[in-house]
């Protein structure tokens, strides 16, 4: 006799896949969940002094992942990740999660159950609770669709706008990872011949949100914007200057390239200053403050978290974003993702591939 994880869900049916992502769910059910999935609606309590914070996001098969480049386990971590990561770029503490499901009635059991264990283990690390969501049948591709509150106390929260001209622009841990690993799926390459290969796949596979930095930088009260990462610096850089109505100048020396990044892209022959600005989801932390508070908050992040600040550029009056090469010459940004114009392809490029003029 089969397992339901080996049947097609089209015939395992509805009411027993949601009864099994309802058994994952509760088990993982935090402080404040007064009734969770099951009925018509979720219902938490509400903490005083706080305020409330709502993001969702989308990922569908094909354009933002493949399943035959990751695990049914890592598409559900990495969709509740990328909530988190909005979270994280308030300032704030995860609270409650819904995530709805979109599928073909031939997709077997065991794919939806580790999409839900993906989402539960990611949640659940990160102080969440998956407390409802919805599943639909569909004649196209997966989607995974997470909405997530959370909390942030009240005078703490921080925005994409609020820099202010003069300020450092700084930017925790190093960027690239998650590009070259994508770039690397992208091109096939053997295991063997890249060393480093590990570590960029699981940057891209199985990212990790920046929530203990985010509200260590919150608490500093010094910072004035912040944003993550997601789309890459090249998109969400100018973003969070027209947020703020000041223009942003980065110094292409001072990006943090993460070391397996660069090896990589060495291997493939690829830019690696445009995979760490242009390739995104490295859901990282971007965030302005006065120069002189640079110092105060590293050490807040460091000393806390373990996870290095860098200043890579300032802010100045006017509007746009420029990078200044090595030289002091001005060049610009490689394109970074368009969700709309990479519809068409199987997975969106991280950048152009090449130097970052192409």
């Amino acid at each position: 006799m089969k397992s339901e994880r080996d049947v097609p869900i089209g015939e395992i049916g509805e009411n027993r896949v949601l009864a099994r992502f309802r058994e994952l769910a509760s088990a993982a059910s935090g402080e404040g969940v007064l009734v969770g999935s099951g009925d018509d609606a979720a219902v938490v309590s509400v903490a005083e002094n706080r305020l409330l914070l709502l993001t969702c996001d989308m990922m569908v098969e094909n354009v933002h992942f493949r399943r035959d480049w990751a695990s049914a386990e890592q598409i559900g971590w990495k969709a509740m990740v990328q909530n988190l990561s909005d979270i994280a770029a308030m300032g704030g503490e995860p609270a409650f999660a819904v995530a709805s499901l979109a599928a073909p009635g031939a997709l077997s059991g065991q794919v939806v159950e580790e999409i839900a264990e993906g989402l539960v283990a990611a949640a659940s690390e990160y102080g969440a609770a998956l407390v409802g969501g919805d599943l639909v049948g569909s004649h196209g591709p997966v989607v995974v669709d997470v909405a997530l509150t959370g909390w942030v106390e009240k005078g703490t929260m921080l925005l994409r706008r609020g820099a202010r001209a003069g300020d450092a622009v700084c930017v925790t841990g190093s960027l690239g990872a998650s590009a070259a690993g994508l770039a690397a799926l992208q091109r096939g390459l053997p295991r063997e011949e890249m060393p480093d290969l590990d570590e960029v796949l699981s940057a891209h596979r199985a990212p990790r949100p920046r929530l203990a930095e985010g509200r260590a930088i919150a608490r500093t009260g010094l910072a004035n914007a912040m944003m993550d990462l997601s789309d890459g610096l090249a998109d969400d850089l100018p973003r969070l200057g027209a947020e703020s109505g000041v223009a942003v100048r980065v110094d292409a020396d001072r990006v943090p390239i993460d070391a397996s990044c660069a090896a990589v892209a060495a291997r493939l022959g690829l830019d690696a200053l445009a995979l760490a600005t242009a390739g995104g989801e490295d859901y990282e932390l971007l965030f302005t403050c006065p120069k002189e508070a640079v110092n105060e908050i590293a050490s807040a992040v460091t000393s806390e978290t373990g996870t290095s600040v860098t200043v890579i550029g300032e802010t100045f009056a006017g509007e746009g974003a420029v990078l200044i090469d090595g030289a002091g010459k001005s060049r610009p940004f490689p394109a970074g993702f368009d969700h709309f114009a990479t519809t068409a392809h199987s997975e969106h490029p991280p950048c152009p591939e090449g130097s970052a003029e192409e």
